[in-house]
């Protein structure tokens, strides 16, 4: 039996732009080994799966590596996929139960864009200390803030510009056991 795979740029209105993501369209239950497969496979950052659960569908995300919490990118692309393909009515919200809790998606018609409004759960950030080194791979000299929470690292920045003069060293974050390291 063949399934649905689709590949949409998330955060675009053009192709070959924005954020990439898989969404594969399950007709029923497949082996974490499998998922983890087609993963690797496609290469993305990040793939969701997809399959009916009653009146709600039951998302996951895998990385090429491993099963992950939550992914924006990947939950907007798999709202895109229902209601474009027709797995879902235009209007009809959606329903997603993940690892995370249950995430739900609605289309807004705003000023003429066809938009997806995204309803996540709420994760406050703890005050903490981050990882040796974290502050330094990011770019960051002194922030108002440093938490976490329990997908993230949030740091607050003085102003905008220094947002703007990021300029993270990716494998240095790794190796801090950072956000892309853990």
């Amino acid at each position: 039996m063949s399934v649905p795979l689709f590949q949409v740029d998330a955060f675009t209105e053009r192709p070959f732009a924005g954020n990439p993501a898989a969404v594969c369209v399950l007709p029923d239950e497949r082996p974490d080994s499998w998922l983890q497969d087609v993963a690797r496979e496609l290469n993305l950052s990040e793939t969701a799966f997809l399959r009916r659960d009653g009146e709600a569908w039951r998302l996951r995300w895998f990385t090429p590596a491993l099963e992950v919490d939550l992914c924006g990118h990947a939950t907007l692309a798999s709202a895109h996929v229902l209601w474009q393909a027709g797995y879902a009515e235009p209007g009809a919200a959606l329903s997603f139960d993940t690892r995370s809790g249950r995430l739900t998606a609605r289309r807004r018609d705003a000023a003429g864009a066809n938009e997806i409004q995204l309803d996540f759960p709420a994760e406050v950030a703890s005050p903490c200390d981050p990882p040796a080194g974290l502050l330094e791979a990011l770019g960051i000299a002194s922030p108002r803030f440093a938490g976490r929470n329990r997908f993230d690292f949030l740091f607050e920045l003085p102003t905008e510009a220094d947002v703007r003069a990021l300029a993270p060293e990716f494998r240095r974050i790794v190796e801090t056991g950072g956000p892309l390291g853990a």
